[in-house]
C-alpha cells in the first residue's frame, strides 16, 4: 500500500488494475448474476484484494487473473437472489475495524487497538449473530489475508537482482492478526492458513513483540479448537481424516479444479509454481503449504458447500497461473529485446481469453 497523501497519482496507477477488475466484476454480478447489491459489493471487494495480490505480476496479467477467479464456476455460484448474509456481521466487522484504528492512533500501541477491535467484534458476533459461517465473509477475509501475506513476502524477500529487502509494514502484521482472528471466529476453517501465516511471519524477519506472538498463537489455538468442534467432533463428522486414502476423492477433486480453469489453466499453474519457486522461494513455499492444506481439506470434507469452501485453493492457483503468464511475457519481451515491455503486455492480453470464455459460458447458461 502506498502513501495516498505523498503520491496519490502513483497510488492510483498502482491500484488501478484492482479497481478496474473489481468494478467490472461488480457490474456483471449485478447485471448477469442478479446479485443483491450488498452481496455483489462484498464479492467485488474480494476480487479487489485478489487482483491487488497479483499486481506485481503485471498490469494486464493481474486484470486477467482477477477476472478469471470472478467468472470461474465456484465463485459465480455465490451470485443470485435469496437472502443475503446478515447485515449485523457487516456492522460488526466495520465497528471492529474502526475501533482498531482509533485505539491504535490514540494509544500509539497497535496491540491495544487490535485487542479492542477484536473484543468489539467478538461481543457483537456472539451476542447478535451466533455462528453463521458466512461464506462471503470467509472469501473476503481470505482474499485480503492472501494479499497481505504475498505483499509482505515480496517486500521482505525480493529477487536478488531487485531492490534490497525491507522490513514488513505495520499494516501487514496488524492486518494479518486482525483478519485472521475475525475470519477464524466466523468460520474456523480459516485456521488451515495458520501454518502459512506463521511461516510468512518467520521468513519476513519481522521484529514483533511478545504480545503479538501471544495474540497470534492464541487466535490460532482458538481457531483450532473451533475447527475440531465444528468439523470433527460432531455426528456425523464433516471431515473424514482418512478420506484422502480413497482414490475417487482424488479424481473428483481433480475434476473440480479442472472445471474451474480448464486443463490449460492447470498447466499454467504448474508452470507458474515452478517459476515462482525459482525466483521467489519463500513465496513458492508459503503458497504450496496453504494450497496443500486446502487440498487435503478437499479430500477429506463430507459436508455442504465444499466447492465454495475451497475458494482459497483457487485463489492460490490463479496466482500461480498469473505468474506463469507474466514470466512468459517477460521472456518474449527479452527475446524481442524490447525496453518498453510492449511484448509483456501483449502476451498478458492473451490471458484475457480465459475469463472471456468463462464469461461466455455464464451467458450461455
Amino acid at each position: 500500500m502506498r502513501n495516498l497523501i505523498e503520491d496519490p497519482i502513483h497510488t492510483l496507477q498502482y491500484w488501478s488494475p484492482a479497481l478496474i477488475t473489481a468494478a467490472i466484476a461488480w457490474f456483471i454480478l449485478l447485471l448477469l448474476g442478479d446479485t443483491p447489491i450488498v452481496r455483489a459489493s462484498g464479492l467485488a471487494l474480494g476480487i479487489l484484494g485478489i487482483t491487488a495480490t497479483m499486481r506485481r505480476m503485471g498490469y494486464v496479467a493481474s486484470i486477467g487473473g482477477g477476472l478469471t477467479i470472478a467468472f470461474c464456476p465456484i465463485f459465480w455460484s455465490q451470485t443470485g437472489g435469496g437472502v443475503s448474509a446478515p447485515a449485523t456481521i457487516t456492522i460488526a466487522i466495520g465497528l471492529a475495524g474502526l475501533a482498531t484504528i482509533i485505539m491504535t492512533v490514540i494509544s500509539g500501541r497497535y496491540y491495544i487497538g487490535i485487542g479492542l477491535g477484536i473484543a468489539a467484534f467478538v461481543a457483537i458476533f456472539w451476542s447478535q449473530i451466533g455462528t453463521p459461517q458466512s461464506l462471503r465473509l470467509t472469501g473476503f477475509v481470505t482474499a485480503w489475508i492472501v494479499y497481505l501475506l504475498v505483499d509482505m513476502i515480496l517486500l521482505t524477500n525480493p529477487r536478488p537482482d531487485a531492490k534490497p529487502p525491507q522490513p514488513p509494514k505495520p499494516y501487514h502484521t496488524i492486518g494479518i492478526l486482525f483478519l485472521f482472528t475475525i475470519g477464524a471466529l466466523n468460520d474456523p476453517l480459516l485456521t488451515l492458513l495458520a501454518p502459512a501465516i506463521l511461516l510468512s511471519l518467520f521468513l519476513s524477519y519481522a521484529q514483533l513483540s511478545r504480545w503479538y506472538w501471544m495474540a497470534i498463537i492464541a487466535s490460532i489455538m482458538l481457531g483450532l479448537v473451533l475447527l475440531i468442534n465444528t468439523y470433527i467432533l460432531i455426528e456425523p463428522p464433516r471431515i473424514n481424516l482418512l478420506g484422502w486414502r480413497q482414490a475417487m476423492r482424488w479424481i473428483d477433486l481433480g475434476h473440480l479444479i479442472i472445471a474451474q480453469f480448464s486443463i490449460f489453466g492447470v498447466i499454467l499453474s504448474v508452470i507458474g509454481l515452478a517459476r515462482l519457486s525459482r525466483w521467489y522461494p519463500p513465496l513458492g513455499t508459503i503458497t504450496m503449504i496453504a494450497y496443500g492444506a486446502y487440498f487435503f481439506f478437499g479430500l477429506t470434507f463430507d459436508g455442504n458447500f465444499r466447492e465454495v469452501l475451497l475458494l482459497p485453493l483457487l485463489i492460490i492457483q490463479v496466482i500461480w497461473m498469473t505468474y506463469a503468464v507474466n514470466a512468459f511475457g517477460q521472456w518474449v519481451n527479452n527475446t524481442m529485446k524490447s525496453t518498453s515491455h510492449t511484448w509483456t503486455h501483449l502476451v498478458s492480453a492473451l490471458y484475457l481469453i480465459l475469463p472471456a470464455i468463462l464469461l461466455w459460458n455464464i451467458i450461455q447458461s
